[in-house]
């Protein structure tokens, strides 16, 4: 019998992950929330020819000052990492995610 766990096959091509510490913290972004900027990515994201899950994480290590952190990961792509500060930030991650996985 093998101890590794059994694979199995997903419709998904990557993951989005969405830090939610980073608005919980006293040098955190003012006016950005984890959900929000979640919906913003899904919203942004939803055209792409491959399937991504936005979801929000624990603490991604990154902690930004006045910031909040995201990061990529793709099938076959170098993993991306961003501090948005702003809903303008967000859209510019959303716009170089959906470069680099076409």
């Amino acid at each position: 019998m093998s101890s590794s766990p059994p694979l199995v096959e997903t419709k998904l091509a990557g993951v989005v992950l969405v830090c939610g510490d980073c608005e919980e913290r006293s040098d955190g972004p003012t006016k950005l929330r984890a959900r929000q900027v979640r919906k913003e990515l899904k919203r942004d994201l939803v055209h792409l020819p491959v399937r991504l899950r936005v979801v929000q994480s624990s603490c991604l290590g990154l902690c930004p000052k006045k910031a909040m952190a995201l990061a990529a990961v793709a099938q076959g792509h170098a993993p991306l990492a961003a501090e948005v500060c702003r809903d303008d930030d967000v859209e510019a991650f959303a716009k170089a995610l959906a470069k680099s996985v076409r």
